[in-house]
């Protein structure tokens, strides 16, 4: 047999009782109580280089079609 065909052996002997219930690591980690959820303050931030205005698409939008519709009555 090669190394390689050993060593995968080696490994699948090992972790044959990886994450199930006989695996005592896991199931503390199961039983464990949730994490509490993340705390993200000021998420919108500044928006810097291409995002600058981006909020204001509709806006843009809006003077788009003002200024298309003017220039049908010219």
């Amino acid at each position: 047999m090669s190394e390689a065909t050993e060593t995968l052996k080696g490994y699948e002997e090992l972790f044959v009782n990886r994450f199930t219930s006989e695996d005592q690591e896991y199931q503390e980690y199961l039983n464990r109580p949730a994490d509490p959820p993340p705390v993200v303050e000021d998420w919108r931030g500044r928006a810097g280089g291409n995002q600058r205005g981006r909020d204001n698409r509709c806006i843009f939008f809006f003077l788009q079609l003002k200024c298309r519709n003017l220039d049908m009555y010219q």
